[in-house]
C-alpha cells in the first residue's frame, strides 16, 4: 500500500488536527514502514501519533519472559488520553501464532483483554486490513486477486461515499418494516422499530462503503435465498433458501447448510443484522465478506452478535451472509 493511498485513508477516517491518534501495527520488523507511513499521514493532518508494534515474535519472546506484576493497571492508563486508534494489520491481530506455555499464554490473554477494554472506548476505532499476502490467506482468494479488489475497494473518493450513505440512510431511515425480495418468490420481513442506522464511511470496519441496523431480533420472518451462500468454515453453497421464523434461521432447502443449522446454539442464528452496501469500487462478489458485504447494490443480513450497533442478541459469532435483492420499504 503507497503512502498516497495511505494519506486518503487517514483523512477518510476522522483524524482532526490537535488529536493523539494511536497507530497500532499487527505485523513484523519488516512491516514497519506501514505503520511509520501512518504515523507521519496523521502528522500531516496536525496530529499526534503514538506507535506501538504488536508483532507475533517479539510478543512471544516478551509473554515467555513475563512474570504476573508484568503490564499492571497502570500500563493501561498510558492510553487514557488517546483520541483514536488506527489500528492497521498486516495479519490477522491477536493470534500469537507460537506455542508457549499455558501461564505464559495467560498472561499474553490478559494483556490483549485489558488493552481492548481501554482502545475500544474511542472516540473512534478504526480496523484496516492491508493487502499483504498473509491477509489474503485468511480471505481464501488468490494473493494477486485479493491484493488488486482491496486496494480497489480501499481507493476511492470518500467525499462521494460518504454522500452516498447519507442518501441511502435518507432512503431508509422512515422505514417501518423493509421486506427482502430474493429469487422467485422468497421474501424476508425485517421490522426496525426504533433502532437507528448507521453510516460507515470510513471510522469502522475497512474496506468501508455500508449503511446497516439491528433490526428487532424476533421480529424478522420470511425466506431469502442466495444465488451462492458462503459460510465461515464450513463452505460454498448454491442456490440457498433459508427460513427464518421469530428471528431464528431454522431450516434450508441444502442438507449440508442444515448441518451446520443443527450445530448452531439459538443466538448464533438470530438475524442481527440488515445492511447495504455501497461502495462503488466493490463490483462483484468473491465469497470474502469484507469485501462482499461493502458491494455497491448489495444487502447483507448477519446472525450473531449485534450489541456494537444497537441490539441485544449475545452470541459467541457475527457471520454476514450477502446477496442481491429487491427492497420494499414500508414506513
Amino acid at each position: 500500500m503507497d503512502s498516497e493511498l495511505i494519506k486518503k485513508i487517514v483523512k477518510a477516517s476522522g483524524v482532526r488536527e490537535g488529536e493523539l491518534i494511536l497507530v497500532q501495527l499487527w505485523g513484523e520488523d519488516s512491516d514497519i514502514t506501514i505503520m511509520h507511513d501512518f504515523a507521519v499521514a496523521v502528522a500531516e493532518l496536525g496530529a499526534s501519533p503514538l506507535e506501538l508494534q504488536q508483532s507475533r515474535s517479539h510478543n512471544r519472546n516478551i509473554f515467555s519472559a513475563a512474570k504476573e506484576a508484568c503490564f499492571p493497571e497502570r500500563y493501561y492508563s498510558i492510553f487514557e488520553k488517546v483520541d483514536a486508534v488506527l489500528d492497521v494489520f498486516a495479519y490477522q491481530p491477536v493470534v500469537l501464532n507460537y506455542e508457549i506455555s499455558k501461564v505464559q499464554m495467560n498472561y499474553y490473554r490478559n494483556y490483549m483483554r485489558k488493552l481492548f477494554e481501554v482502545l475500544m472506548k474511542k472516540q473512534r476505532f478504526t480496523q484496516i486490513r492491508i493487502p499483504t499476502a498473509e491477509n489474503a490467506r485468511e480471505s481464501d482468494l488468490d494473493i494477486g486477486d485479493y491484493i488488486e479488489r482491496m486496494t480497489k475497494a480501499y481507493d476511492i473518493d470518500y467525499i462521494k461515499l460518504s454522500e452516498i450513505c447519507e442518501k441511502k440512510i435518507a432512503e431508509l431511515k422512515t422505514a417501518r418494516e423493509i421486506l427482502l425480495h430474493t429469487g422467485d418468490n422468497c421474501s424476508l420481513k425485517l421490522v426496525m422499530g426504533d433502532r437507528n442506522w448507521i453510516a460507515d464511511c470510513g471510522d469502522g470496519d475497512w474496506p468501508c462503503g455500508e449503511v446497516y441496523i439491528a433490526p428487532i431480533e424476533e421480529k424478522t420472518a420470511g425466506k431469502v435465498f442466495y444465488n451462492r451462500l458462503f459460510i465461515e468454515n464450513t463452505g460454498v453453497f448454491e442456490k440457498v433458501i433459508l427460513t427464518v421464523e421469530e428471528g431464528i434461521v431454522i431450516s434450508s432447502n441444502q442438507e449440508k447448510v442444515n448441518d451446520y443449522i443443527k450445530n448452531c446454539a439459538k443466538e448464533s442464528l438470530t438475524v442481527c443484522e440488515l445492511g447495504f452496501g455501497c461502495n462503488e469500487n466493490i463490483t462483484g462478489l468473491c465469497g470474502y465478506a469484507v469485501l462482499d458485504e461493502k458491494m455497491a447494490d448489495s444487502f447483507h443480513i448477519a446472525i450473531g452478535d449485534n450489541r456494537l450497533f444497537g441490539g441485544v442478541n449475545k452470541a459467541d459469532l457475527h457471520m454476514d451472509f450477502v446477496g442481491i435483492a429487491e427492497i420494499e420499504i414500508i414506513n
